[in-house]
C-alpha cells in the first residue's frame, strides 16, 4: 500500500520530462520559494510549541497511550483508564514512534513523541502549500494569510488537557485528498483513505472531498462520481474497523454524542462565557468569514465541504473538544486562500453541481 501512495505522490511533486515545474508554484530557491519555506517552517513549528507546551502536564499520559493503542490496553487519562475509547485503529503515529524508538535509542521515547509532533505539523503545513500553489495557484500574499489563519484555528482547537497524536496527520490527510480530487487521482485517493485509516477513521472524509471537488469532465457524470466518493469512505471506514477489531475487543464501537452535544450547547448557552468552547469556535468562524470571498465557485465549495463536515463532529465527536472540528476548519483556510475572484475553479476542467 505504501509504494503506490509513495509513487502517486511523487507524481504529483516531481517533474517529468517536458512538464514545467508546478504551474503557479515557486521555483527553487527563488525569493518566493525561500519565504513559502520560511512561512510552513514557522507556523508549524509555533503549533507544534504550542500543542506540546500547553498539555505538557499530560505528556506522560499521551505517551503511554500511544503503547497501549498498539496492543489493545487500555488507555489513560489521568487518574482513570478507558478501554472503550474507539481509539484503536489509530496506530500510525504509534507505530512511528515506537519503530524510531526501538531502531534509533539515542533519543529516549518522549524526546522521539516531540521530534514526531513537530515533523507531522511541518508536513501538514507543508502539503497545505503544495495544494495551495500546485491546485490552487495562489501567490504568496494569499497562501501566507491562509496559512496564519490554518495555525491560528488549529492552536485554538488545543483546550482539550491530552494532545491527540493524530490531528496533524489528519490535516495532512485532508489536504493530500484535495489535491488529488482536484487533479482527478481517483485511485490515489482511495489509497490515502485507506493508508490514513490507521491514523483517523475521518480519513474517510477523502471520499466525500473527492465527490465535492472533483472536477466533471465530459464522459464523467456525477453519479460515477458519487459511486467513487462512496468507494473511498467505505474502504477507508471499513479499514479502521478492520484494524480496531483486530487490537481491541472493547474500543470498536463509535460514541453515539448527538443527544450529548445537544445538552452541551444549551448548557453553554445558559452558562454563556467568552472563554467557553462556543464563544471560542464563533471567533474562529467569525475570523475565517470575515477572509472569505464566495465569488469564486471553488471557494464556495471548500465552505460546504466544511459545513458538511460539521455532522459527523456532532454525530460522533464532543462539542467541547475542538479538535473535532477541524477537518471543518482547514477547509474554510482552503476556501480563503481559494476566494479570489479572478481565480479559476480546477486545474484543469469546471467542478459539478454549480
Amino acid at each position: 500500500m505504501i509504494g503506490p501512495i509513495w509513487s502517486g505522490l511523487a507524481s504529483l511533486i516531481v517533474r517529468t520530462p517536458g512538464e514545467t515545474f508546478m504551474i503557479g508554484a515557486p521555483r527553487p530557491l527563488s525569493r518566493d520559494f525561500l519565504r513559502c519555506l520560511a512561512c510552513v517552517v514557522g507556523l508549524a513549528l509555533i503549533v507544534a510549541w504550542a500543542s506540546l507546551q500547553l498539555r505538557i502536564h499530560t505528556r506522560g499520559d499521551v505517551v503511554h497511550n500511544l503503547t497501549a493503542i498498539l496492543y489493545g490496553q487500555p488507555l489513560l487519562y489521568g487518574d482513570g483508564i478507558d478501554p472503550t475509547l474507539p481509539f484503536y485503529n489509530r496506530i500510525l503515529f504509534p507505530g512511528l514512534h515506537a519503530a524510531l524508538a526501538h531502531l534509533l535509542p539515542v533519543l529516549s521515547g518522549g524526546q522521539w513523541y516531540i521530534v514526531l509532533r513537530i515533523a507531522s505539523f511541518e508536513a501538514a503545513f507543508a502539503i497545505f502549500a503544495l495544494v495551495c500553489y500546485r491546485s490552487l495557484k495562489v501567490p504568496f500574499q494569499d497562501f501566507a494569510r491562509a496559512a496564519a489563519l490554518l495555525a491560528v484555528a488549529t492552536i485554538a482547537t488545543f483546550g482539550f488537557g491530552w494532545e491527540d497524536p493524530s490531528d496533524a496527520i489528519d490535516m495532512a490527510t485532508l489536504s493530500l485528498g484535495v489535491l488529488c480530487a482536484l487533479e482527478e487521482r481517483f485511485v490515489l485517493c482511495l489509497a490515502l483513505g485507506v493508508f490514513f485509516a490507521s491514523n483517523r477513521e475521518s480519513a474517510a472524509y477523502v471520499g466525500i472531498v473527492w465527490y465535492f471537488l472533483s472536477p466533471q469532465p465530459p464522459g464523467r457524470g456525477p453519479w460515477r462520481v458519487a459511486v467513487e466518493g462512496f468507494v473511498i469512505c467505505a474502504a477507508s471506514y471499513a479499514t479502521a474497523l478492520g484494524l480496531r477489531f483486530a487490537i481491541s475487543e472493547t474500543g470498536r464501537s463509535n460514541w453515539i454524542g448527538l443527544s450529548h452535544n445537544l445538552d452541551a450547547l444549551i448548557q453553554e448557552i445558559r452558562e454563556f462565557t467568552p472563554i467557553n468552547t462556543l464563544p471560542i469556535l464563533l471567533a474562529l468562524v467569525v475570523t475565517l468569514s470575515a477572509n472569505l470571498t464566495l465569488r469564486n465557485r471553488l471557494a464556495r465549495r471548500f465552505v460546504l465541504l466544511a459545513a458538511v463536515f460539521v455532522i459527523p463532529g456532532l454525530l460522533f465527536g464532543h462539542l467541547r473538544e475542538l479538535r473535532v472540528f477541524l477537518p471543518c476548519l482547514v477547509m474554510l483556510c482552503f476556501a480563503v486562500a481559494a476566494g479570489k475572484p479572478g481565480q479559476s475553479s480546477s486545474p484543469s476542467s469546471p467542478i459539478r453541481h454549480t
